[in-house]
């Protein structure tokens, strides 16, 4: 009984695996949130008219802290210095404020001139207070990601060192990377009501994985008074003496070099993938999100597979040359084919699966275990470095190849426009300055109230068909697809009729047929009859329809979550629906003076070359591996596992 009570928390194995649970939802949200603006990059464009090279910025400012403050060495430091508690709790802090700078730089709020706008605005005037804020809030999220993920390895391994250390660090590793997976699923379909809103839930993700991590702090602290557990070696830490070793190993650098090119080459293009495959493929939001996903739910599956045939088959240098060679294929069918894109995203995930699984075990052979932690360090910093730089590249290459892009529609063409129904004519030109012809294109149409304050009155996309010289036609208002309206622009003199319905299963009821009257804030208030009284009490899906009662004609329509007292009363917030219609006419797109932006799908081709050129260097950097590697004999074709023990 009393061994029972003094057994340590990390011999049970119920405890032990809640806590890999526990900070690998910690770790999933880091990996959640990084990915979480990819599927926005349009959105960033339309919305706080940020250009490619601008979105570039922001993801490069993630890996700042790791290149020119070396958190990948100086977090491991404090770590050993003043322990995991202090540390974690610092870093993944840090991690979550950035998160949060971030988001409110994209917010209403800030852009409304709130807290730190003047400040933004005092200097770099060339670029938008907006860019440098989210700027701000990505580099403190990486400032506190990147040490973050260290502290949860080795939380890892101060819980499992001895027992199922592996399989732990494998499924932390997987766990995080369904993070990412899942922001690349899930953003695309929250951006209803605000398109911010996918970026608040990401980060409030990170805010709940800071609370997992506290939970786990006193778990830790518990552990800590029952045994003094010492997962720190010596032989490990960041000795910079070790460097001059390691930069005159030329297996050493080739493998640098590979990582550095071929992280280039993923990394990147996942923060640009849902936006090339909306542009170049005509593809929903969420779908673009759910094909680019099939990359990260890829790894999660082979990358254990490739591990075991590393440990056992052996044959890494072979595995790298093989996943550099994917990596070409892949992105060159993405640049010169049109052939469904779910088969180069395949390619890729095979690749980003092969490589990482064959190069890491593999530095193991060819650097002693004495200075292991110092080239892991080493190779950590020169890879922050390609994912600082390729960012910026590939936004400067997709600016540089789409120079007709974006087609400004100003007051006096509006009023033309206006007074040619609404129809406008424009012209789809590629890089070369040639006509795209005989193309079905989606093209995006935004009006905004005046170009000053960009605020935005209606946003659509129309499917159009070009001619033989590039040309095309669409009606403004009229778009196949509704992305945003301004409902505080109707015109609130005429008293409009509302219909909600309530969707029960498959059957749609009618539980209010009457007077819309709603305040300054777009709050719709009334009573449901007791008839309905089924749906009191509970939150309910439903759609909202107003008419104009003079013509009975159909002015608005959103697919509706609303919740119903238990004495009828609802409470609906009028335009944060999923919009379904809207007529034109009550928004006075046809009458009013307003200006317009047409936008035209992005040209990846450019890109996609420059990401199959990393591609390119990295095979010649696995074949010069390959080939040091039957000169040194460092054995990276043998079997990682002794096969005799």
């Amino acid at each position: 009984m009393v061994d029972a009570i003094k057994r340590r928390l990390n011999e049970s194995r119920f405890i032990r695996w809640s806590v890999l649970i526990l900070i690998s939802f910690t770790m999933a949200t880091n990996y959640y949130f990084y990915d979480a603006l990819a599927p926005l990059t349009d959105l960033l464009r339309v919305n706080l008219g940020f250009s490619s090279a601008d979105y570039g910025f922001i993801m490069s400012a993630y890996a700042i802290p790791n290149v020119f403050l070396a958190m990948a060495v100086i977090g491991g430091i404090i770590l050993d210095r003043v322990g995991i508690r202090i540390t974690g709790f610092s870093f993944v802090f840090l991690m979550s404020l950035g998160g949060a700078i971030t988001a409110y730089g994209a917010s209403d709020t800030f852009l409304s001139g709130g807290f730190g706008y003047a400040f933004m605005d005092s200097f770099l005037t060339a670029y938008s207070p907006a860019l440098k804020m989210m700027c701000l809030g990505f580099f403190i999220f990486g400032l506190g990601a990147e040490t973050s993920i260290i502290v949860l390895s080795k939380v890892v391994v101060k819980w499992f060192k001895g027992k199922e250390l592996a399989l732990a660090l494998g499924l932390n590793l997987s766990i995080g990377r369904l993070g990412a997976a899942l922001a690349l699923t899930l953003s695309p379909r929250l951006v209803h009501p605000e398109w911010t809103t996918a970026i608040w839930f990401g980060v409030l993700l990170l805010w709940i994985g800071l609370l997992a991590f506290i939970i786990y702090m006193f778990v830790d602290r518990k552990l800590d008074r029952q045994i003094k557990i010492d997962v720190k070696d010596p032989e490990d830490e960041f000795r910079w003496s070790d460097l001059k070793d390691l930069v005159t190993n030329r297996s050493v650098i080739f493998i640098t070099l590979l990582c550095v090119t071929f992280y280039s080459a993923v990394f990147p293009f996942i923060k640009f993938a849902p936006d090339l495959l909306m542009n170049k493929f005509a593809m929903a939001r969420h779908i673009a999100g759910d094909v680019t996903a099939y990359l990260m739910y890829g790894t999660i599956l082979l990358t254990p597979l490739f591990g075991w045939v590393c440990d056992y088959k052996g044959k890494s240098a072979t595995l790298m040359y093989l996943g550099s060679a994917l990596l070409i294929i892949a992105h060159m069918m993405f640049a010169l084919t049109h052939i469904n894109p779910r088969i180069p995203i395949v390619l890729l995930g095979i690749a980003f699966s092969l490589v990482p699984a064959a190069m890491w075990p593999a530095v193991a052979k060819i650097v002693r275990e004495s200075k292991l932690g110092t080239a892991y360090g080493f190779m950590f910093t020169i890879q922050n470095v390609g994912l600082m730089a390729f960012p910026i590249v590939i936004g400067l290459v997709v600016d540089a190849s789409n120079p007709y892009y974006r087609t400004p529609v100003y007051a006096e063409e509006y009023k033309i426009v206006q007074e040619q129904q609404m129809s406008f004519s424009g012209k789809y030109i590629d890089r070369r300055d040639q006509p795209v012809a005989n193309e079905e294109i989606n093209v995006t149409a935004v009006v905004f109230k005046d170009s000053l304050s960009g605020e935005i009155v209606w946003n659509e996309t129309h499917t159009v068909m070009t001619d033989e010289k590039g040309n095309y036609e669409l009606e403004i208002g009229r778009g196949d697809i509704i992305e945003r309206v301004d409902f505080s622009q109707i015109v609130d003199t005429i008293k409009y009729r509302a219909k909600v319905s309530i969707f029960d299963g498959d059957d749609i009821v009618e539980v209010y047929n009457n007077q819309l009257i709603y305040d300054e804030h777009l709050h719709f208030v009334s009573m449901m009859d007791k008839k309905h009284e089924a749906y009191f009490d509970g939150r309910n899906r439903g759609s909202l329809k107003i008419y104009d009662p003079e013509n009975d004609k159909k002015v608005w329509e959103e697919r509706i979550r609303f919740y119903v007292d238990d004495e009828g009363e609802f409470d609906i917030l009028l335009g944060y629906g999923r919009l379904q219609y809207a007529d034109r006419d009550y928004f006075g797109l046809n009458f009013r003076e307003h200006e317009a932006e047409i936008i035209k799908p992005l040209d990846y081709t450019n890109p996609m070359l420059v990401f199959a050129a990393l591609g390119l260097f990295g095979l010649v950097f696995a074949f010069l591996l390959r080939r040091e590697d039957k000169t040194s004999g460092y054995g990276l074709e043998l079997p990682n596992k002794d096969m005799e023990s």
